[in-house]
């Protein structure tokens, strides 16, 4: 496999590589590649933050643990200071300049490179790392000792003189406010990290929804908690969605009984016109049945006369038509009861039906 890493603003490009191939390899077959000797450090930048690799840690096995942000990152080796091998006045380590707070400008990615040069990573002098021995050294990251690099001088004797440092003023910050500084930003830039993983995973898992390689540092019991905690938010929205057909049901029986209501109210007015009209007829009929009890007295007492009985036929009929309409009002006036009774009847089971629908709500509000 291969690396690129920009040197100075030039793409580089380093061959042979592994997953277990560290940085120190790295930097050093890049170092001998453009025959200047110094102090190197190898940086990984991922969206605008920095982070310094040490010497054990392994390029392409970080790589691999993020995914498709692996196309965004770009690695830069920086210069940060002479070799301890430059001559006798070489500086000693209390006066190496401290590491600079901003970093370099990196090129934008859609320039053209000056120049792409590829090298292929011979047998390393240095003996390679195995998984034991990382498993018991200590990390660099966790040492509290001041260093100015992760790698060890280089023996490459450098075929040009360089300038030696400045002296350091009072007013640059010392060496150990320095790198005081570079830990902490180190464990910021490894906390933000993680969490840009974590955040990258939960996103493939609701924007996809597929399962993504497990994030390193995820442990079994994060996994479980995270699983049982997806169930229950789908179970929220299951009884969410639920409630509100609930909701939508009980507010149509809401207006099935405001109709139901309406009619009721129509229904007495209607029969209360009725049982006015009923009277009415019963008071005119009383009396039409007086003045023909008057009238048949009269005429039986005396002998009538053709006139009178001409003159009693239209009462008589008149008397008639009214105790008919008496009758028809006396069923219309039973019907209507007949129908009052379906409609309360109706209405209290409309009430049934809304108590029940009000008590799945509460409980549904429960749990």
């Amino acid at each position: 496999m291969e690396l690129k890493v920009w040197v100075e603003g030039v793409v580089r490009v380093v061959c042979g590589l592994s997953l277990e191939t560290s940085c120190q390899d790295v930097v050093i077959s890049l170092a001998q590649a453009i025959g200047q000797t110094g102090r190197y450090v190898l940086i990984k930048k991922l969206r605008g933050t920095e982070m310094q690799l040490v010497a054990d840690d392994c390029p392409l096995e970080s790589l691999s643990y993020l995914g498709q942000l692996a196309n965004e990152v770009q690695f830069i080796l920086r210069r940060t200071g002479p070799s301890s091998t430059d001559g006798p006045n070489r500086p000693t380590l209390d006066r190496v300049h401290p590491l600079p707070r901003h970093p370099t400008p990196v090129p934008h990615r859609c320039r053209e490179p000056k120049k792409a040069l590829t090298f292929n990573l011979g047998p390393s002098t240095i003996p390679r790392r195995t998984k034991a021995n990382k498993a018991w050294s200590p990390s660099p990251r966790a040492s509290p000792e001041p260093r100015a690099s992760p790698v060890p001088s280089l023996v490459t004797p450098s075929p040009t003189p360089t300038a030696p440092p400045r002296p350091l003023s009072q007013s640059d910050p010392s060496k150990e406010e320095v790198f005081r500084q570079v830990l902490q930003q180190q464990e910021m830039l490894q906390d933000l990290e993680a969490q840009l993983v974590a955040l990258e995973r939960d996103a493939e898992v609701w924007e996809l929804g597929r399962p993504v390689t497990p994030v390193p540092g995820l442990t079994p019991g994060l996994v479980e908690e995270l699983d049982v905690l997806e169930t229950r938010l789908r179970q929220n929205e299951a009884e969410l969605m639920h409630g509100e057909y609930w909701e939508e049901q009980m507010q149509q029986e809401k207006d099935k009984e405001q109709d139901m209501h309406g009619r009721l109210r129509q229904l007495y007015a209607s029969m209360d016109e009725y049982s006015f009209r009923l009277k009415d007829l019963q008071t005119h009929s009383s009396r039409m049945g007086q003045d023909f009890r008057v009238e048949s007295h009269r005429r039986n007492s005396r002998p009538g006369t053709p006139q009178q009985e001409e003159a009693l036929g239209p009462l008589r009929e008149e008397l008639h038509n009214r105790l008919q309409q008496g009758v028809e009002l006396d069923m219309s006036l039973t019907e209507t009861e007949k129908a009052l009774q379906t409609a309360e009847l109706q209405l209290q089971r409309w009430k049934l039906a809304f108590g029940f629908l009000w008590r799945v709500e509460q409980g549904a509000e429960a749990v």
